[in-house]
């Protein structure tokens, strides 16, 4: 556990190189933890737990995310572009400058998520869910909406244009 560690530079430094190298993560336990600066090669996450994290400048595009959770994470200007997501959570977390355009993001949970100033356009978002989520100054524009759930969300400034939103719950 990261929290209690005796030694978290060292436990902090494994987990960074965990992330950059090019295999698979499966299993992986990661919670509160700040990383910054970084651009992870194409893997799968899979299984695993990253809530309370911060993330700063940190590039998972082209990563597939399966079963793993960012729940109460804090994410600034980081990329999600061309990611396969299942299954995953981000409940509860903030996310500034945050782009997540051409992705696959399916059965992912986003309940109660504050974003500002992010892109989720040209995205396959099925069965996805924000509800009860505060949404500024953020473009769900060309997506696919089917059965998503945007109920009891906050949106200022937001865009759907050339999406199915009629499909989605709200």
């Amino acid at each position: 556990c990261y929290r209690h560690s005796s030694d978290q530079e060292r436990l902090k430094q494994n987990w960074i190189e965990m992330l950059l190298s090019e295999n698979d993560m499966i299993d992986f336990s990661l919670t509160g933890c700040e990383l910054e600066d970084l651009a992870l090669p194409k893997k799968s996450i899979i299984a695993s737990n990253m809530a309370w994290c911060t993330f700063r400048n940190i590039d998972f595009s082209h990563t597939t995310l399966l079963n793993t959770f960012f729940d109460f994470c804090l994410f600034e200007n980081c990329k999600f572009n061309n990611i396969l997501c299942r299954y995953s959570v981000f409940s509860g977390s903030k996310m500034i400058d945050c782009d997540f355009s051409g992705s696959v993001i399916i059965h992912t949970n986003f309940c109660g998520i504050d974003t500002f100033r992010c892109n989720f356009s040209d995205c396959d978002l099925y069965f996805s869910t924000f509800n009860s989520s505060f949404l500024r100054d953020t473009d769900f524009e060309d997506c696919n909406l089917k059965k998503a759930d945007f109920v009891y969300t906050d949106q200022r400034r937001v865009s759907f244009r050339y999406s199915n939103y009629e499909e989605a719950r709200h």
